[in-house]
């Protein structure tokens, strides 16, 4: 009892509450962050981008770091993926697998950690003949090992939804593997989610379904199903997301979208403006084109397009796997179309 009542003093007042609840959120990032950095390499991922307190760093294909900008964050996130054109060869049943055992992993470690840290501030809290000092750890403690078991139960319910048969998640990640296997889009039936009549949706499910869905419909022609697919992850669509590699992907799509199938140049500019730090930097194949069109359709600059056409070419060759390969070939064919055929273009 003696314990409990001093412990009940310890937390009394608000603002080192307060304090220690942004710290403990900054510590539990970063040790998130550290165990997926630690296990990323074990399990066949590759880190992309790291993001400091806002400042992103992503990391180019000749292994050198560069700095994509900076906004709003807190602590330590890092992105990784695996390396497509590397296990290209590689199972898509096993990648997912493995995808998933780096998950699990990190998060169960990550756990264990925050037990540790809790452990640790803990028996230190009754060490220290300062009240404020014990105040400090011990709500440092409390909060950090709470913020980790929220990102912990995240993990695992993320895990569970991807593992159930009957979800969204599932179903994108039944394509994607697909996708990864080789199999062109033209022999793939993907449906629109409202067809689909699962029971509960959640938005980044629709998120991530989008990024394949939209790249089907336009590989495919199914031009006209591309409005309702694009009204339907606007919805879901937070104005300041945090940039994650799902939200660069959905908006890249839609400066696409708004510059050539339905051109609108205030749409298109608001969406290339959300990922310029990324966009303008990317010189990617399919970051090309996309660039290209909107340069040509917002701007009117037939030169700067034609640029763009010609280096989404040169490195065409290695990008992704070979299904994407083509379908950004396709797109660049287009784009050469739409400039050769750019009213007052020069003859």
């Amino acid at each position: 009892m003696q314990y409990l009542r001093y412990l009940g003093e310890l937390t009394y007042n608000p603002i080192v509450i307060l304090v220690m609840a942004i710290v403990g959120l900054i510590l539990s990032t970063f040790v998130q962050g550290l165990f997926q950095l630690a296990f990323a390499k074990v399990f066949g991922m590759k880190v992309t981008d790291i993001l400091i307190f806002g400042l992103k760093y992503t990391k180019l294909k000749n292994g050198k770091w560069e700095k994509r900008g900076h906004k709003a964050g807190i602590g330590l996130q890092v992105l990784t993926s695996f390396d497509l054109e590397r296990e290209a060869e590689t199972d898509s049943k096993k990648l997912i697998a493995r995808e998933k055992g780096y998950m699990i992993v990190s998060a169960l470690v990550m756990l264990l950690a925050g037990i540790g840290i809790f452990t640790g501030l803990l028996i230190a809290t009754f060490k220290v003949y300062s009240y404020f000092l014990g105040s400090v750890f011990f709500l440092l403690g409390a909060w950090t090992l709470v913020f980790i078991i929220g990102k912990f139960c995240t993990t695992i319910s993320v895990l569970a939804k991807v593992n159930a048969s009957k979800s969204l998640s599932g179903y994108a990640q039944e394509g994607l593997s697909m996708l990864r296997s080789g199999v062109p889009f033209d022999q793939m039936d993907l449906k629109p989610i409202r067809e689909m009549n699962y029971k509960k949706v959640w938005d980044t499910e629709r998120m991530l379904y989008f990024l394949l869905y939209f790249e089907y419909l336009d590989a495919n022609d199914y031009f006209d199903r591309m409005p309702e697919a694009v009204a339907d992850v606007e919805s879901v669509l937070k104005p300041n997301s945090i940039d994650t590699k799902i939200n660069l992907g959905i908006c890249m799509d839609l400066v696409y979208y708004y510059s050539y199938h339905n051109i609108v140049p205030s749409k298109a500019k608001e969406y290339y403006h959300r990922i310029i730090d990324d966009i303008s930097k990317d010189t990617e194949p399919n970051a090309m084109f996309v660039k290209g069109f909107y340069e040509l359709n917002c701007f009117g600059n037939v030169e700067t397009a034609k640029t763009c056409a010609i280096k989404a070419l040169e490195k065409i060759e290695e990008f992704s796997v070979p299904v994407e390969r083509e379908y950004c070939r396709k797109c660049i064919n287009r784009l050469n179309h739409a400039i050769d055929n750019f009213p007052g273009k020069a003859l």
